[in-house]
């Protein structure tokens, strides 16, 4: 029976991959966990729209991102509102929530929290760098905190 596996499965295949497998082993075991589905034409037009569908929006993503880096490289982000003492520290350190506000005030991108790296706690006044990740790929920027 052909199969298309929606799970990568050691010995057996990736994600995606179409493949030639027993009746019993199909029905009993791969389809019964969900682990794959049968390979039927309309499964097959189906699968290949939503893999064209993921791809684009992976595309979407990443122009998104590298437009948000531009804009960003451009004009620097400030962080206004935080309470310091007479010495600049904060009295609240900057998380990336607040991060992300100020980005979407700015550019009008909004960006998941998660997307932002502090690599270190930002408790000063002052410009401090920032990483921006999509997927694999991280980028720096600077941030001024006023």
């Amino acid at each position: 029976m052909k199969i298309i596996l929606l799970k990568d499965i050691s010995r057996l295949g990736k994600r995606g991959e179409i493949k030639e497998v027993a009746d019993g082993y199909a029905m009993n075991v791969l389809i019964k966990s969900a682990q794959a589905i049968r390979a039927t034409p309309e499964e097959l037009t189906k699968w290949k729209q939503k893999e064209e569908a993921q791809k684009r929006k992976k595309e979407l993503a990443t122009t998104i991102f590298s437009q948000l880096l531009d804009k960003l490289n451009k004009e620097q982000v400030k962080i206004t509102g935080k309470k310091a003492d007479q010495k600049g520290q904060l009295f609240a350190q900057v998380k990336e929530t607040d991060i992300t506000e100020m980005i979407f005030k700015s550019t009008n991108i909004s960006i998941d929290p998660h997307q932002v790296i502090i690599p270190t706690p930002i408790k000063s006044v002052g410009v401090h760098t920032v990483e921006l990740k999509q997927g694999t790929r991280k980028e720096k920027f600077k941030i001024n905190v006023i």
